[in-house]
């Protein structure tokens, strides 16, 4: 008598390093959402998570949140050289992270410096703003659209909401909670109303993981050609885009997708627009 037994085994990270950072694949799908971590004793570079996955929601119908995406990029890299913990401590409070066998430096969350959670894209629930509604006797929750830039979230990732493209970024940052001014922070909701939110203040620029191209010269040249030059990174993906006028939701992509394996990246175009008009941009969109 035979026994079949089938094991799953998952997939090694896929991992990639260029100058600026370093990104560890998990996981499949149509969908990427990053995970992030800019913090030199853990690493002199960005260690960036990218969760490929499918789908906007949980097998369970529920929207996969900023706490799915640590949980699956510690399940998939259990075991390898960037494997995922962390550490807490009063009050449940981040204290430390593991990668690997590397943990970082050990901060007090009670104290001037604390682990930052800095969100950009998606939305977030906030459970209890400064709001108060006279009629529930209670201060209002509200959901807010993230946006295309980092912020300080303030919420935590268990009523995070990601979606395709979202990053999820943890750095340590200076922090004060004085009643000043500055420690009132105001979102607006999906309803078009401001909120208030009163949490503290964090001191320093939001994190950076990835260069943008940069514009280094356009000229035109003979035979009704136009070249663009631009700064790039090796191992980043980039795309040309174009449109008429500068309307902030005009652009189209004009070429496909590449991927860089040198600082620069030379176009030479046609000028064939008959009004000899038009803008480019190159984005970055990895």
């Amino acid at each position: 008598m035979y026994a079949l037994m089938c094991l799953r085994i998952a997939a090694a990270p896929t991992v990639t390093e260029n100058s600026e950072a370093v990104t560890i694949h998990v996981g499949h799908g149509a969908n990427v959402s990053y995970l992030a971590f800019a913090e030199p004793s853990l690493n002199p570079k960005p260690v960036i998570y990218a969760w490929h996955y499918d789908g906007q929601t949980n097998p369970d119908g529920t929207l996969r949140t900023g706490y799915d995406l640590f949980n699956a990029v510690a399940t998939e890299t259990t075991g390898t050289s960037w494997a995922l913990a962390y550490n807490t401590g009063a009050y449940g409070l981040t204290t430390s992270f593991t990668i690997g066998t590397t943990t970082s430096r050990t901060v007090n969350p009670l104290d001037s410096s604390v682990w930052t959670y800095w969100i950009q894209g998606g939305s977030e629930f906030v459970e209890m703003g400064d709001d108060y509604d006279e009629v529930l006797n209670k201060n209002v929750s509200f959901t807010f659209s993230v946006g295309d830039t980092l912020l300080v979230s303030p919420a935590y990732w268990d009523t995070r909401h990601i979606t395709n493209g979202s990053y999820d970024v943890w750095t340590i940052s200076s922090f004060s909670y004085t009643g000043a001014a500055s420690d009132t922070h105001y979102y607006t909701d999906t309803s078009g109303k401001i909120q208030p939110v009163t949490f503290g203040t964090y001191g320093g620029p939001a994190p950076v993981l990835r260069k943008p191209p940069i514009a280094i010269s356009c000229r035109a040249l003979p035979g009704g050609q136009l070249e663009m030059v631009f700064s790039v990174v090796e191992g980043g993906t980039y795309q040309l885009q174009t449109q008429d006028t500068l309307s902030p939701n005009g652009w189209q992509n004009f070429e496909p997708t590449f991927t860089a394996t040198t600082t620069e990246k030379v176009y030479t175009l046609p000028m064939d627009n008959p009004a000899r008009r038009g803008f480019f941009r190159l984005v970055r969109k990895d």
